[in-house]
Parts: structure tokens; C-alpha cells; sequence
């Protein structure tokens, strides 16, 4: 079910979809393939044109996280009978909003934009993280040695220490608009993949009134649990609706996961920037992380990621690709278990979502 490439993963997405009498899109976007293929972010829409129930799930937000979040899509499509959805719900994926982060096994674009921190206002002055200037020259070296992830281990601790817990993991995971070779840079303008983004919704889901939302991510959390990213406040609706629905998917907690109780104030992420450009649409849902590696080799990936495109070429010849075994271990793991727990965690958290969807439909028919 995993495929190896970028091509690959687009070519089973799109078979994987005919197969079920699905309806195809596809928009080319900048750059070239490392294997110098055109890159496309492609979606599908299975059953009813303009129904007003929708399951939209995307992958490859991050384009290393992609082939994960592939599989877990084409793991839904074989388990998905078209015929149950009737005529008021349908299907939206997205497969591969990030196509040459995916391609070249990077995080983020070929801007160096996290897509996950670009879908803010881009018409007001961008929301500033003044805490981060602090850290990136430690952060984004341009030389890698030994000794860097202890002093940026030390780094955090002291700036937790001084600021709190979340403001420190605000300046290191937040996302800023400041330093555009940095980590977490959310762009100057609404990236490529956005402006694509923003066409899907513009043309599919006009429609819809409800969503049963996914975007499936890897990296944090415990090795092959899945984590809910949980966005809307405790207590409410939509909080309590999504907890239902995947009640039995042995998730982790989110308390767990972020030892310190606390959480980054994230900008200019994905559900939040649809919400604002698909107001009529009520979403209950949230990204979901399959873990992979410790909460800090996990950051640790993310400055591997920018040092393998930005940093100085070291003179130790085997530390490139020591770095990319590691970034891919991060977000791609080949071993086979964790695989197969991807497999069945993407149908199964799909397959309950679309029948929680059916379900709040129901209750909302009948009051």
C-alpha cells in the first residue's frame, strides 16, 4: 500500500480513485520532481456532486509526511463502498497539497514555506513571533555538528525555564513570517499550494454544510498511535462530537503527548485558514499525527530538513546521507509494522468519521 515515490503515490491515488467511479482534478503547480516530474496536487470527489455532507481528508501537507498520508487515503478508497453514501453525502481528498516537498522528501515547499503555517491573513500585518529571533541562529546552523542538538536541548529548557513552557514551544514550533531561510516560515504571500487549495474548496464544496475533516500528518507522538491535534475549544461541540466519533481509535492523548500540559499557539495553520474561507461550512475534525520518533528528534527533523537544502556542505561525506536516514525515519518509516498500523489506522479513523457524519446528520434531520 506505501509507495516509494512521489509519482508512485500519484499514480496509486489516482487508480485507486478511478477505480471506485470517483471524479478526478488535477492543477500543475511550480517546480520540477526529483526525478524531474511534473508535480500536480490532484484531488477526488466520490459520490454526489454538491452534496451538503462531506468527508474532505488531505495529505502530504508535509511533503514527507505524504506517502503515509497517501496510503492512508487509498486504505479508505478499497474499504469504501460508494454505493452507502447516498445522495446527500460525498467524499474529498486531497492527495499531495505539498507534491514537491513530497517528491524531494522535504517538509516543506520549494519556497521553504510550511504549508502548515501559511493559510493566515496575508491582508493584515502577519501575526508576529518575537521569541523566535532568539533561537534561530541556533536553530538554522549553517554548519552541522555533534554537538548541535544538545545546545538546542539546552536552549529550550532555558527558554521554558524563562518564558513558560508555551511560549517556548511557540518560539520553536509557532510557525513566523520573519525569517524566511528559518524554521516554521508560514511565507510572505499565500503559497502555490494554497492558491490551489483555495480553487478545491471553491469549486467542490460550495454545497456542503457539514464536514467530517482529516489532515494527516506524522512525526509527534508515540511510535504508531494516533494523535488528535484537537483545535476547538474543550467542552465544545465540535470537540465533543469528533471525541465520539473516534472513541475507540486508541488515541493518544494530547496531555501526554506535550509533557509540560501546555501547547504551542500555532499561526496560520490549515483547518483554522478553511474555516475562514468556507464559513458556511460547520467542520468537525482535526490534523492527525501517527508518531514516529521523540517529541524532540522530531523537531530535530525539522532542522535536518532546512540544513540539507540551506546548510554548508560538511566535509565529513557520510553525514548527508546519515541526516536524510534520519529525516526519513522521522516521517517515513520503512519498517513494516509501523506500515501496516498506518494502513489500518487511515481506515479506520476514515470509516468512523464518515459514519459520525451520517450520524450527526441524522440527529440534526430529526430536531
Amino acid at each position: 500500500m506505501f509507495a516509494e515515490s512521489y509519482a508512485q503515490a500519484r499514480d496509486s491515488f489516482r487508480a485507486a480513485v478511478t477505480a471506485l467511479g470517483g471524479r478526478l482534478g488535477s492543477v500543475p503547480v511550480p517546480g520540477k520532481g526529483a526525478l524531474g516530474e511534473l508535480l500536480t496536487i490532484d484531488w477526488a470527489v466520490i459520490g454526489p456532486a454538491g452534496a451538503p455532507n462531506t468527508l474532505f481528508s488531505i495529505s502530504g501537507v508535509h511533503g514527507a509526511e505524504g506517502h503515509a498520508g497517501s496510503a492512508a487515503q487509498r486504505a479508505f478508497a478499497a474499504a469504501l463502498d460508494p454505493g452507502d453514501l447516498g445522495d446527500d453525502r460525498n467524499i474529498l481528498m486531497v492527495h499531495a497539497l505539498n507534491p514537491w516537498g513530497l517528491s524531494h522528501g522535504h517538509r516543506v515547499d520549494a519556497d521553504n514555506v510550511d504549508l502548515s503555517r501559511n493559510f493566515g491573513d496575508f491582508d493584515a500585518p502577519p501575526r508576529p513571533n518575537p521569541d523566535y529571533a532568539r533561537i534561530h541562529d541556533i536553530v538554522c546552523p549553517d554548519r552541522w555538528d555533534d554537538g548541535l542538538p544538545e545546545r538546542v536541548a539546552a536552549l529550550f529548557q532555558s527558554l521554558s525555564h524563562e518564558l513558560g513552557a508555551a511560549r517556548a514551544l511557540t518560539a520553536f514550533t509557532g510557525g513566523q513570517h520573519s525569517h524566511p531561510d528559518g524554521l516554521g516560515f508560514g511565507g510572505a504571500c499565500p503559497s502555490p499550494s494554497r492558491r490551489v487549495f483555495e480553487r478545491i474548496i471553491a469549486s467542490e464544496l460550495s454545497a456542503c454544510r457539514r464536514m467530517a475533516y482529516l489532515e494527516w500528518h506524522t512525526g509527534f507522538g508515540d511510535y504508531g498511535r494516533p494523535l488528535v491535534v484537537a483545535l476547538d475549544a474543550p467542552g465544545s461541540a465540535a470537540r465533543a462530537r469528533m471525541a465520539d466519533w473516534w472513541a475507540d481509535q486508541q488515541l493518544q492523548s494530547e496531555d501526554d503527548a506535550f509533557e509540560s500540559g501546555e501547547t504551542p499557539d500555532w499561526s496560520g495553520l490549515l483547518l483554522p485558514g478553511l474555516r475562514k474561507l468556507a464559513p458556511h461550512i460547520e467542520i468537525t475534525g482535526a490534523p492527525i499525527e501517527i508518531g514516529t520518533v521523540s517529541n524532540f528528534e522530531a523537531f530535530e527533523a525539522v532542522m535536518i530538513d532546512r540544513w540539507l537544502r540551506l546548510g554548508i556542505e560538511s566535509d565529513d561525506a557520510g553525514l548527508r546521507s546519515r541526516l536524510r536516514a534520519r529525516l526519513r525515519a522521522a516521517y517515513d518509516p520503512a519498517a513494516p509494522a509501523w506500515r501496516d498500523r498506518v494502513i489500518e489506522i487511515g481506515r479506520s479513523m476514515h470509516l468512523a468519521a464518515l459514519q459520525g457524519l451520517s450520524a450527526w446528520q441524522a440527529e440534526e434531520t430529526a430536531s
